[in-house]
């Protein structure tokens, strides 16, 4: 039976289980020098994610994420927007997550587990054909690309590390593994995005 499971569903399956471990472990227990600026209040984040999927053989807009953090009382709640391009598919559309406020020193450590709602885009190399130069014998390949879209629900799970860097503003790094349904993405539904972005806090208004 283990032999069936892929690498992608074994290590999704190990970061599943230590974000879940995290987010129930009490606060108090590593709660030394809290970074208290960015724990509470609204913080407007935002993140570029192609870090593991460079270069692109195509001309696209690259992977992002854009978000609303309200903070609170150790948890956080983030709606937003995300964007994961590769080079033979797309997928964006609206998150909505919820995290731990995990406080380390200078050091704020969110685990998270989210949803997702949105539009899958995908080419396939359907009918291409291969081919042999009649000159020099050399083998090649000529691709045919059929397009599909449709909805796709997904969920995830990932890991973010804010450190404070000028009053109002931190700079962040993020790791998630997302899966996602929708008849375009059969047989490639997992994705694994890692970057790197900003987090503002939003003035209180009154």
């Amino acid at each position: 039976m283990s032999s069936r499971i892929g690498p992608t569903m074994r290590r999704c399956c190990r970061l599943s289980l230590i974000t879940i471990l995290v987010l129930v472990l009490p606060a108090s227990r590593i709660d030394a020098q809290r970074t208290t600026l960015f724990e509470h209040g609204i913080v407007a984040t935002g993140d570029w994610l192609q870090a593991n999927a460079l270069p692109l053989d195509r001309d696209a807009t690259q992977s992002g994420a854009a978000a609303l953090s309200l903070r609170g009382n150790g948890w956080s709640v983030d709606g937003g927007f995300l964007r994961v391009a590769r080079d033979l598919s797309n997928l964006q559309g609206g998150t909505l997550s919820v995290g731990r406020l995990l406080p380390w020193g200078r050091l704020l450590f969110v685990p998270t587990v989210g949803g997702f709602i949105g539009e899958a885009q995908r080419s396939v190399d359907s009918t291409g054909f291969d081919f042999v130069d009649p000159v020099t014998g050399a083998r090649g390949h000529t691709p045919r690309y059929s397009y599909s879209s449709g909805t796709s629900v997904g969920g995830g799970v990932g890991l973010t590390v804010e450190v404070p860097l000028y009053r109002i503003l931190a700079a962040r790094v993020v790791a998630s593994e997302w899966f996602f349904s929708g008849d375009p993405l059969e047989g490639d539904r997992a994705r694994t995005v890692l970057g790197a972005g900003l987090s503002i806090r939003l003035p209180r208004i009154r």
